[in-house]
């Protein structure tokens, strides 16, 4: 192979291998932001579910749907005077 020739082909390599460089570098960083924003999410998401776990179980409270119940739908404890027995046939 002639001198000149091998010189262009291993120069033409050198600057093909530092574009591919360039290309991994730049890959890497995007993925690594996308890593990042995928843990910012699962942490937000993580968050956001202990909120609603917690959420819940205050609505479970007795307490709380007594309040829930009075406040927003106007209920009020019923009196043994307003209570009516139903009767119920056996047979």
């Amino acid at each position: 192979m002639k001198r000149p020739q091998f010189i262009t082909i291993f120069i033409a390599c050198q600057i093909l291998l530092i574009f591919l460089q360039i290309h991994k570098h730049t890959q890497f960083i995007k993925q690594s932001y996308r890593k990042q924003y995928n843990e910012k999410l699962h942490e937000e998401l993580a968050h956001k579910k202990q909120q609603l776990t917690q959420e819940l179980y205050a609505a479970h409270n007795p307490e709380r749907i007594e309040q829930f119940a009075r406040e927003s739908l106007q209920m009020k404890n019923a009196t043994l005077a307003q209570v009516k027995r139903l009767g119920v046939a056996h047979g």
